[in-house]
């Protein structure tokens, strides 16, 4: 093993279980959506394996729809960057969070058009 691929093993390893937790799914849930074993996915989740490319792209995708990116860096949680597009702040989110934040601006907007 490389010196330090332990340790990103690790950190991916706790960022799959952080939003597997963070989404209230259970391992079954998310190695079912991306078509891997539960034993797989704990053994990723514990840092004891280091997933393909293609994993990595399925576990973002499938398991928890968001950018590879996201996954690996956690870019989607950097505290000092401000978004600029509501795509980017709804990234990596559940689809009923982002319906109801598009439902909340959606009423937002229209409050607004009648204190004109």
């Amino acid at each position: 093993m490389a010196k330090g691929a332990g340790s990103v093993q690790h950190r991916l390893g706790e960022r799959i279980q952080a939003l597997r937790a963070d989404r209230k799914l259970t391992q079954e849930a998310v190695a079912d959506r991306i078509g891997i074993s539960q034993k797989y996915l704990s053994e990723l989740e514990r840092g004891q394996k280091s997933p393909s490319w293609d994993t990595l792209v399925a576990i973002a995708h499938d398991g928890f729809g968001i950018k590879v990116a996201s996954l690996v860096f956690g870019i989607d949680e950097d505290i000092g960057a401000e978004p600029k597009h509501l795509h980017d702040v709804l990234a990596g989110r559940p689809v009923e969070v982002r319906s109801d934040v598009l439902r909340a601006v959606d009423l937002i907007l229209r409050a607004g058009r009648g204190s004109k």
